[in-house]
């Protein structure tokens, strides 16, 4: 794609446009989408996940990795609630060290189960699983090392969307075949240069190693691991919960585009401060984490809108999925003119959230509002149902 040019603005206000898109739309670096070739994953066998030597053969263990400076919420809070309620495996957040990790999109915090040291004091052998969302840090040298030394173990590890750019970064990709998020593919094919980044498909299966497409990935990749470590029934059930039909790897990368109309568009929508909303999502214990994680990425990235959640009295919340959350507001203390945003009812499949969202804010906001959404989260315009 050749280089964008706005007219009329200077290099140094087209760089912060850009970084205002990358971080509110995208929750990537600042980078030109990617072209390239449509090269397609041959998919290679995965061995089957080895019995961890604390626990049943039948529930592997899988960390999933937290970190103080923010890790994007739908890259973490989607498969920890899906992988923690299909009950296949035990399921634990683990970080660097003690701390509120903040879930990006969001000003949600949660906290970690335990640190790597803790982990590696508890669980030796090492783990079955460890998945790494997209983090704010992807440099962070504690996390590289803990890599290194589970991937040595044995641990299959699951980058969600640009987690690729960390597990790239501790050399775990090297040799093999990856992918990640739309907008990243041309910078990390420039960074990492050992591996080949693959576009057209939806997750990469590489051995021990497994990398997906952007946000929305989260959830046919959940599936994924549930399918291999419990079989296809199990797979089913935990599907038939969520709303989805299908996770397959199909995908089409060159249906995701940045062009300059978006640009212009995004740059009105985050300029125009004044009509900016604030958005409160009503919470309270037993919330679905996938719903939430869902509609909470979805409208900040219409880049006319901050989002918060609140309850009766504030503090924090226990999801559906046993994760305790922060809540931003009490009742009490909320902004009268925030506009209120109610999850889908518990009819609705979680996996719907995020349709609805589409709609709702395309009704506030305008067309562009649900394409903008689409797009930085690598959402297909007609996802099987």
């Amino acid at each position: 794609m050749s280089r964008i040019v706005t007219p009329r603005v200077s290099r140094r206000a087209a760089s912060t446009l850009a970084l205002l898109l990358s971080v509110i739309v995208f929750a990537a670096p600042p980078y030109l989408p990617a072209q390239g070739s449509t090269q397609v994953s041959q998919l290679a066998p995965m061995t089957e996940p080895k019995p961890h030597p604390r626990t049943s053969a039948t529930k592997p263990m899988i960390a999933i990795i937290g970190d103080t400076s923010g890790v994007e919420i739908t890259d973490f809070l989607v498969p920890r609630a899906v992988l923690a309620e299909s009950g296949v495996a035990q399921v634990v957040v683990v970080a660097a060290s003690k701390g509120k990790i903040r879930l990006m999109q969001s000003t949600l915090t949660i906290d970690a189960d335990m640190t790597f040291a803790a982990f590696d004091a508890a669980y030796p052998h090492g783990a079955d699983y460890i998945i790494v969302p997209a983090m704010l840090d992807p440099e962070n040298a504690a996390v590289r090392a803990w890599l290194q030394t589970q991937a040595a173990q044995g641990a299959t590890i699951v980058s969600i969307c640009e987690g690729a750019r960390v597990v790239a970064g501790a050399g775990l990709f090297d040799g093999r075949r990856a992918t990640t998020h739309w907008h990243a593919l041309d910078d990390v094919e420039k960074k990492f240069p050992r591996t080949t980044w693959v576009r057209n498909s939806r997750y990469v299966i590489d051995d021990h190693r497994i990398s997906t497409t952007g946000v929305s990935a989260s959830l046919p990749v959940s599936l994924l691991l549930i399918e291999r470590i419990a079989g296809r029934p199990a797979a089913d059930s935990a599907a038939r919960r969520l709303g989805i039909n299908s996770w397959d790897s199909q995908h089409e990368t060159d249906a995701f585009q940045l062009t300059k109309w978006m640009y212009v568009k995004a740059a009105t929508n985050y300029f125009a401060w004044w009509r900016h909303d604030l958005v409160a999502v009503p919470v309270s214990d037993g919330v679905d984490e996938v719903a939430l994680a869902l509609t909470m990425d979805a409208i900040p990235r219409t880049m006319r809108a901050t989002a918060l959640t609140w309850s009766e009295l504030g503090g924090s919340m226990v999801g559906r999925q046993g994760l305790r959350i922060s809540v931003d507001r009490s009742r009490a203390s909320l902004e009268r003119s925030a506009r209120q945003f109610a999850l889908p009812g518990p009819s609705v499949a979680p996996s719907a959230a995020l349709d609805s969202a589409m709609v709702r804010l395309g009704s506030w906001y305008g067309a562009d509002a649900p394409e903008l959404i689409r797009i930085g989260m690598e959402y297909p315009a007609r996802p099987a149902r």
